[in-house]
């Protein structure tokens, strides 16, 4: 849910905002178009300060194409580098967790030095001409801002405080850095994995305009409308990034575990007094994601895995003394989100089915209640020229029916 917007009054007499066409979530042109032209080039949350305070400690993200982690290294420095062996590719780390003095590939058990640096091949005097000081992992930008650890495999990205504009300072004022990332039940004890991982039958797109409009809420989602007024929405928005907020309601839910929720959700230490009763979101281009309740924070990114295929990673930030009734109300809000969720997922699924009718020829989007989805498809017209070319054939195949 973002930030809803008054319709100018001459919305009439202007012509309608489009949608993509249809083909732009099923051309396999433009979806390697997206890889290299967006998410290769963006910005994409690696993690939180409180995973990676101990030298060794690391996390793991897709940077576009680049399986990349971030790590601390023995002298204090954060460096994002190259989640590959340079032997035969195999992934070095998983999850997050800690190295306590080199990063070991489990394939061949080439080691690595915190910095990057070959430390030892086993049988090295096998490989001909063969210079152990020249292997390393390439390393990539690392930015934190508000305790949020970013990484870029693009050196000609603008930085990421420039390009969050308005939001970089509604971060630093939400004392993100104070939290902790919550230990999640089933955890792979050996990764220390943190993050729930879902996948989906979707194109990325599809997930991302749906999350990114409150239009459909009081249709799919009856919970929602009962413990929110989406219509008193506030919030800032750049290009590449922007925040929103909305109030609960105060008249108690007739749903039990909503009323009890109700009843529990109070603003944790150091969150800004505007999220007292109210609800966050945050959106950083592309794909990244964030709920800010007042008892705790969820981080939701999409990874695109395929044309019709999504992976969504999703972190939880909690305050380190939360109480036993603030881990309730975290509990009753997560399955809140779950049924959410699951009504989403019920659209979403609908529209990735519906999206390749031969009769669909684009939609109509509402300036009102959407206009957060036509900021975001019009920097991907802006980045993909491809897209123009499948608007014009389907406007020359729907010619040529007459």
């Amino acid at each position: 849910m973002t930030i809803s917007q008054a319709a100018p009054d001459d919305t009439s007499r202007r012509p309608p905002t489009r949608t993509l066409p249809p083909t732009a979530y099923t051309d396999p042109e433009l979806y390697a178009d997206e890889l290299r032209e967006v998410f290769d080039r963006s910005w994409q949350l690696a993690g939180h300060v409180s995973e990676l305070e101990a030298p060794g400690s690391y996390v793991t993200v897709q940077v576009g194409e680049e399986p990349v982690a971030v790590i601390r290294g023995h002298d204090g420095e954060l460096r994002a580098l190259s989640n590959v062996c340079r032997h035969r590719a195999s992934l070095i780390l998983e999850g997050s967790g800690i190295c306590r003095k080199v990063m070991r590939c489990p394939y061949h058990a080439w080691t690595y030095r915190l910095d990057g640096r070959l430390a030892a091949a086993p049988s090295a005097r096998g490989f001909n001409d063969f210079d152990p000081e020249t292997v390393r992992l390439p390393r990539f930008r690392v930015e934190v801002i508000g305790g949020l650890v970013w990484a870029c495999a693009d050196d000609s990205a603008p930085p990421l405080r420039e390009l969050l504009g308005p939001v970089a300072e509604f971060i630093d004022g939400l004392g993100l850095e104070n939290l902790v990332v919550l230990e999640r039940e089933g955890t792979n004890a050996a990764s220390g994995e943190n993050r729930q991982v879902e996948d989906y039958d979707e194109n990325w797109k599809i997930l991302a305009d749906n999350y990114l409009e409150d239009y459909h809420v009081p249709i799919a989602h009856p919970a929602l409308v009962r413990l929110l007024d989406v219509k008193q929405t506030d919030g800032d928005r750049g290009r590449w990034a922007e925040w929103s907020s909305l109030p609960m309601r105060d008249k108690p839910s007739k749903v039990e575990a909503e009323r009890r929720y109700q009843e529990l959700a109070r603003r944790m230490p150091g969150l800004p007094e505007r999220f007292e009763r109210r609800w966050g979101h945050m959106c950083v281009w592309p794909a990244t994601f964030f709920e800010i309740y007042p008892h705790h924070v969820d981080t939701w990114q999409l990874e695109p895995l395929g044309l019709g295929r999504t992976r969504a990673r999703t972190m939880t930030l909690v305050h380190p003394e939360a109480t036993e009734l603030d881990r309730e109300a975290i509990r009753l809000c997560h399955e809140l989100q779950s049924d959410v969720m699951a009504e989403d997922i019920e659209i979403t699924t609908r529209v990735q089915k519906g999206i390749r009718a031969p009769s669909y020829e684009a939609g109509i989007l509402n300036d009102e209640w959407e206009p957060s989805v036509i900021a975001f498809q019009t920097n991907l017209r802006d980045l993909l020229p491809r897209i123009a070319e499948l608007e014009r054939e389907v406007a020359e195949r729907l010619a040529a029916r007459g």
